[in-house]
């Protein structure tokens, strides 16, 4: 029995033990393909460096560009169409082959710190080019068993590198695998140097990509619905020729726009992400390689639509949007143009630091003078230092001029020259700084009121400005509907196809304005301190600017649609409207030295004192790239219509106002971000208010609309949590704030008791993310957020129209509003005026897909 046993439990021990040895070899296979794996993507890296790294020495590619990362890791670009990158700090190098060419122009691989020269045939193997030879260039893999293997001829036949070298990927990093081990930039000669990781010898190649490059103004991935068009805005120097690597997305490259149209179909079933490959080539035949990342969706763009949406789509019965596309410069279609295609135009460049100007940058010194002079140049007039005294005005219809400022720090405001406003009377100009972060224009003194009593009117350090006013031309004979381009007239004389009027009625009849203020009357508006109601005593008040497309024997065609119906008996009027146009300021800061403890109307310098630029009366102009820092109202865009304010950053110390659309119409103020820092306010006026010190504060009153202000759009404007859209009473109408963010409460809306509603009819609120939300007990019943105040001054809204609140939780008073349409929750089209502006001109323009 026992003999039994005992070989029972011998057969068993074998058993077990073989059991092991398979486990084993099984492990040992399953790490090879492991380490096999790891290993892919870091071979296929360095075999691209080490054809990268012949041509180098060999001297055939040229750098194209080069980016570097928060971690100090390079990217460069190469003239081949390739990328190399090198990564900061010390690698692992794994046993990883690291290849270099030696003074004799040979190939040599070291590993584990040992050299050796490769050699084929006993033969050193050349790496550099001779005349009429060609050099061999590597190419690495690794075999089935883990051994490393070369190739000599492009991958044809292989053989073991060396002693039958082991490759270990347990622990393959890209930097391991690199050629290069460091890069260092010299932008003073145009070169840069690459070390070599195997020998620490160095390779330098001069920098050919600053004047060849195709760039494409679009961050992220374009997101598109199938068949859906997009335009992004490129720019582009010394492309000969451009091969676009696709199949399936449709590619349009035009000299300053890329138009890109969605496959039909997906293929995938699901929404995907790819990317459009674009290689550009110079007349020497350098290539650089250009990525688009894009997102395909599985359906039409807003194929889960809101209602909202939908019916303004059908022109359903029940809509109640207006269309806001024809906002912003030449009505969203294109971006303003920049300084080059300027400069190609016929248009002069004056450089404030010139010697003939004299100004000198950082000196701490007032370059006031410098800038007089430049304008005085412009106008062609001379300057004459004692006619600054006060308001100091230079004309000069068609400038052509841009007026450049370096980078550095310029003071146009000090002591000797406060409450002096520059005027620029002038059209075709442009303000243009080194870039928003290195080009600072300063005021160091406070602006003052002329009268304590109007805190807010304290002088404007510059301001574009044409100084004639509205003229009658003729009188409306028609009823036109909201929406309409064409209106009838009495008489066409005087008018002509791309002429600008100003279509306008003021009627103090108490019926018209009883119906401008329905559901509510205007015996429902108390007035604080029995004051008199601005609207019944100047009446109901439209100033709406028009360029004229057309005339048609007594009708007039506009190239915007009309947004307030026209009734024949209420006294419409077409206006002579004088302006300037092709204003435009960008890529620099304005600052100012805003208070500390910032309190709503304590005196001018709180409300006003430092302001340092405004636009009255102009068209088709601009503010883009720009900075405001610590200032007390950044800018108001007044009596002027079609102007873009976008991509602009106000911070610093907290102030009175932000950039609003003041009795303009069609202004575009967009991706705002306001995250100025200061006291949080309460309720009221005076020192009293003053709260709490915070960061993202933003200004008192955020981007919003003034007085007669007429189809103004917000869009995608960030404001502080401290902070909501101004609405400044005084009658304005049809403002879209778009796909905003910020705080939501009462009373930073602004406006005097005698000039309410702070807005009229159509205030639309689309997709609003809400930071921080406020009710007022006072006003706001049940918890339930109020848009008319019946029994106080200051809080009046006619019936607004709020789609896809979120955010941040707030229930609404319906009974108080035109529609309320998914509240908590976003809505497709995420945004109301891309949406529009798609659906008009069939595409997403450019200039708006840079700015997302």
């Amino acid at each position: 029995m026992k003999k039994v046993i005992l070989s029972i439990c011998t057969i068993l021990f074998v058993a077990l033990y073989s059991c092991d040895e398979r486990d084993d070899l099984r492990s040992d296979i399953d790490n090879l393909k492991e380490r096999v794996a790891n290993l892919e993507a870091s071979i296929e890296q360095m075999n691209t460096d080490i054809n990268n790294y012949q041509q180098m020495v060999a001297g055939v590619i040229l750098v194209m560009g080069y980016n570097q990362d928060e971690l100090g890791n390079y990217t460069v670009e190469l003239s081949n169409g390739e990328t190399v990158n090198i990564y900061s700090g010390k690698a692992d190098m794994n046993d990883m082959p690291l290849f270099s060419i030696n003074a004799s122009g040979n190939w040599a691989y070291t590993i584990n710190g040992v050299t050796t020269e490769l050699l084929f045939n006993n033969q050193p193997v050349n790496a550099i080019p001779e005349t009429g030879a060609v050099g061999i260039t590597p190419k690495m893999k690794v075999d089935a068993n883990g051994f490393w293997l070369i190739s000599l001829d492009n991958g044809s036949t292989w053989s073991k590198l060396g002693n039958n070298q082991i490759a270990d990927g347990t622990q393959a990093t890209s930097s391991a695998s690199s050629v290069f081990s460091n890069v260092v930039v010299n932008e003073a000669t145009g070169e840069i140097t690459f070390t070599i990781r195997a020998d620490n010898s160095e390779v330098t190649i001069p920098i050919y990509g600053q004047d060849f490059y195709l760039n494409i103004q679009f961050e992220g991935a374009a997101t598109f619905g199938l068949k859906q068009i997009q335009e992004f805005i490129v720019q582009q120097a010394n492309v000969e020729t451009a091969v676009i690597e696709n199949q399936t997305w449709g590619i349009k490259l035009e000299e300053t726009k890329l138009t890109v149209t969605a496959p039909s179909t997906n293929p995938r079933g699901e929404a995907y992400e790819d990317v459009i490959y674009i290689k550009i080539f110079s007349k020497e035949g350098y290539c650089r390689v250009v990525k688009l990342p894009v997102k395909l969706l599985n359906s039409q763009i807003d194929a889960n639509a809101t209602t909202a949406w939908t019916e303004f789509l059908s022109g359903d019965a029940e809509n109640v949007l207006l269309d806001f596309s024809y906002a912003g410069y030449m009505r969203g279609e294109t971006a303003p143009p920049n300084v080059e295609t300027l400069v190609a135009q016929g248009y002069k460049v004056y450089d404030v630091t010139d010697p003939k100007y004299g100004a000198v940058p950082n000196d701490n010194k007032s370059d006031r003078e410098a800038f007089l002079k430049v304008l005085a140049d412009i106008a062609g007039t001379t300057y004459n230092k004692e006619d600054d005294n006060g308001t100091i005005r230079f004309l000069k219809e068609h400038a052509k001029a841009i007026i450049y400022f370096p980078e550095g720090r310029f003071i146009l405001q000090d002591e000797s020259s406060k409450n002096k406003t520059i005027d620029m009377t002038m059209g075709d100009i442009v303000l243009k700084g080194a870039g928003r972060d290195r080009t600072i224009i300063e005021m160091t003194a406070a602006n003052n009121s002329a009268s304590e009593s109007q805190m807010w009117n304290a002088p404007v350090m510059m301001e574009f400005k044409h100084y004639s006013t509205l003229s009658y031309i003729t009188d409306i004979n028609m009823d036109a509907s909201i929406g309409s381009k064409t209106v009838s007239v009495t008489s066409t004389s005087g008018l002509k196809a791309n002429d600008w009027i100003c279509l306008t009625m003021a009627n103090t009849d108490d019926d018209v304005i009883n119906a401008e203020l329905a559901p509510y009357k205007y015996t429902d508006i108390n007035v604080n301190n029995g004051g008199v109601l601005d609207i019944k005593k100047n009446g109901v008040q439209i100033y709406e600017y028009h360029q004229i497309e057309k005339i048609s024997g007594s009708s007039v065609t506009f190239k915007e649609p009309i947004m307030h119906a026209i009734n024949k008996e209420w006294g419409w009027k077409i206006n002579k409207y004088p302006h300037y146009e092709n204003v435009g300021v960008e890529d620099l800061t304005f600052k100012g030295d805003a208070v500390e403890q910032f309190v709503h109307h304590k005196n001018s310098i709180h409300d006003g004192g430092f302001k340092p630029i405004d636009f009255v009366r102009l068209t088709n102009s601009w503010i883009r790239r720009v900075n405001f820092e610590s200032v007390s109202e950044a800018m108001s865009i007044t009596n002027s219509a079609n102007c873009s304010a976008y991509d602009i950053k106000i911070g610093g110390k907290r102030g009175h106002s932000a950039i609003r659309s003041q009795a303009s119409s069609r202004i575009f103020i967009g991706k705002v971000i306001e995250n100025s820092d200061g006291y949080t306010l309460n309720k009221g006026e005076g020192d009293g208010t003053l709260g709490t010190y915070q960061t993202n504060v933003g200004q008192y009153h955020a981007c919003g609309v003034s007085k007669q202000s007429m189809g103004a759009v917000i869009w995608n404007v960030r404001w502080g949590d401290d902070s909501c859209f101004e609405s400044h009473a005084t009658q304005p109408r049809a403002t879209l704030i778009d796909c905003c963010s910020g705080g939501f409460m009462h009373w930073r809306q602004g406006g005097d008791s005698a000039q309410m509603p702070n807005h009229m009819e159509n205030l639309t609120i689309w997709n609003f993310n809400a930071t921080k939300v406020q009710t007022d007990a006072d006003i706001d019943t049940g918890g339930n957020f109020s848009w008319w105040d019946t029994k106080g001054y200051w809080w009046k809204f006619m019936p607004p129209i709020v789609v896809g609140f979120h955010g941040a939780s707030l229930n609404f008073n319906e009974d108080q509003m035109k529609r309320l349409e998914n509240n908590r929750s976003t809505v497709e089209p995420y945004s109301l005026y891309e949406a529009q502006l798609r659906h008009r001109l069939g595409y997403v323009p450019g200039w708006l897909n840079a700015l997302k």
